[in-house]
């Protein structure tokens, strides 16, 4: 190979080099520039940050706080247990038998045998009956026996229930677990009405980010026009504009991560203090640093996007 074809190979290779690092040194300077542009005009910018922020927080606090709400509801229902009430006339003897055969049982978890004695002294000591409980000849309250199911399938809950109130000493069978299936619902109602809110909120963001995007082309019209007519692309003229949607995202996104670090701040004593009568040891956790990134990364795309939608039908409609 000559000395000339080795000079022209090497250029040909070096060409994409060349042009890689002018488009980044374009793309660097634009988002700088961007970057500047923001700060002519820092009120009316940050009416826009805050206005997106709260758009985007609102659903965000209430999807996160929804899941770990879930997580409650979902902790609970592994905690199901059948009442099994006695007859009055059932004695010790044959309520502690009747324990002892359930134990055994290999659809039933645990047993847990409240003598008709303990079960007066606990009910006294919760209504504050005492002295009325004890003038009374008769114990007017029977043994009882609490039963922990194997699984805790509905179905197969439903099925021992039905099994436990055809044994002979047994007068009456509760399952706990209306309220727990009007949860479940209210959390599956509240949801969709969440991912509707959201939906409504994000068309807001969009629509908010076009408007801006829209006046921020009015205010550069005259340069776009002179830059059309010099030769410049749609490509070129969206790149500023598209920068900007991108800063404009990123800030409104960390004004929302930590609107919804203060709300979610602020609910959590009285939703702990919720599952503690619950007798659980849930608490609303706060913002994770995952929930911040997918808040920083959606803002961003969604002002993209707008500014995306918005300056395309602009230039279309610029001509020199």
């Amino acid at each position: 190979m000559t000395a000339k074809e080795k000079t022209a190979s090497q250029a040909q290779r070096s060409r994409p080099e060349k042009i890689g690092k002018r488009l980044v040194r374009e793309h660097f300077e634009v988002a700088l520039s961007s970057w500047s542009r923001l700060w002519l005009t820092p009120l009316s910018n940050l009416l826009i940050w805050i206005t997106l922020a709260v758009a985007l927080a609102l659903p965000g606090t209430l999807m996160i706080m929804l899941g770990q709400v879930q997580n409650l509801a979902n902790q609970l229902n592994t905690d199901n247990h059948i009442s099994v009430f006695l007859h009055l006339d059932t004695s010790q003897t044959q309520a502690e038998t009747l324990a002892n055969q359930l134990q055994r049982r290999s659809d039933i978890k645990n047993i847990t045998f409240i003598p008709a004695a303990a079960a007066l002294t606990e009910f006294s000591l919760a209504s504050g009956l005492g002295n009325i409980l004890e003038s009374l000849t008769e114990n007017p309250i029977p043994a009882t026996i609490l039963v922990e199911p194997q699984e805790n399938k509905p179905e197969t809950i439903a099925l021992l229930a039905e099994q436990l109130s055809g044994i002979k000493q047994v007068d009456q069978v509760l399952i706990d677990q209306l309220w727990l299936q009007r949860l479940q619902a209210l959390v599956q109602s509240t949801q969709r009405g969440i991912w509707v809110l959201a939906v409504m909120l994000i068309l807001g963001v969009l629509l908010v980010m076009g408007n801006t995007m829209r006046m921020q082309i009015e205010k550069r019209r005259e340069e776009i026009l002179v830059i059309k007519l010099v030769g410049g692309t749609d490509a070129y003229l969206r790149r500023p504009f598209l920068y900007t949607a991108l800063w404009t995202g990123l800030f409104a996104g960390l004004l929302a991560s930590g609107m919804m670090a203060i709300a979610l701040g602020a609910l959590q004593p009285s939703l702990t203090n919720l599952a503690i009568s619950f007798s659980s040891q849930w608490q609303l956790h706060n913002l994770q640093l995952w929930h911040i990134f997918l808040t920083l990364i959606g803002s961003s795309c969604l002002a993209m996007l707008a500014a995306l939608l918005t300056v395309q039908r602009q230039l279309r409609q610029m001509e020199p």
